[in-house]
Formats: C-alpha cells, structure tokens, sequence
C-alpha cells in the first residue's frame, strides 16, 4: 500500500471535478508529503457522506494573493472554478494558498466507506491514509 490523501470536499466542487471543469483544488495548507503522482480520495461531505473517488495529483502550486496574481494564477484561479475575490476571501489571514492540481480523476462506481480507510470520521480538510 502507498500513502495518500483523504480529501474532505463539499458535493457541489466534487461533482465540478468528476466533470473536469474543476481541475485545481484550493487548500489554505500542504501536507509535508505531498508529491506528484500522490492519490487524493475525496470524501463528500454530507448529505453524500462517502468516499466518492479519486484525483492524482499533477503539481501543488503556492500563489500568494497578497500580490497580484500573474497570468499563470488567474489561469488556476479560473481552473478552481472560483474568483479571485472569492479566493482572497478564502484565504483571509493566511500568508499564501496552495493550488493542487490534476492530471487524472476517477469516480467510484461503488462509493467507500470512511471506514474501508480504516477511519471513524472524515478529516476537517485532509489527512494521510493507506492507498486502496
């Protein structure tokens, strides 16, 4: 088994990902072991409740919007399906944003459990967990 993300994500941004609109996933913090080719797993929030799927991760990127974002990060901004208002807003008092990105996605055709994962409640935004 491999290590890997347990992603907690509303249904709404899951749904943009599966479809491919979404290709960018904004994190106000980066695992320390976070890497290119990683597993992230997305666990939808309620009413889903269920691990839904998976994205491999392309390249994490750290944008700082406290300075203007360059043509790159309106790109991924627009790629995340939000604004950079919004953005901003979300990033509120943290010094930069980390944009994951990805190159590949996949839903299940038969949702997991937390517990296939060996866990009893979903992470408030990630946690490491073995590949299955």
């Amino acid at each position: 088994m491999s290590k890997a993300i347990l992603l907690s994500i509303h249904p709404k941004w899951a749904k943009k990902i599966y479809s491919g609109e979404k290709t960018v996933e904004w994190r106000k913090n980066i695992p320390n072991e976070l890497f290119w080719g990683m597993t992230v797993y997305l666990y939808e929030t309620s009413p889903v409740s269920l691990v839904t799927g998976y994205f491999v991760l392309d390249n994490p990127v750290m944008v700082d919007m406290n300075e203007k974002p360059g043509w790159l990060e309106q790109i991924m901004i627009r790629n995340g399906c939000v604004t950079e208002d919004d953005l901003r807003k979300y990033q509120g008092k943290s010094e930069r944003i980390f944009g994951w990105t990805m190159r590949y996605r996949e839903k299940f055709c038969n949702p997991k459990t937390l517990a296939s994962f060996g866990l009893v409640r979903p992470p408030q935004s990630w946690q490491y967990v073995e590949g299955i």
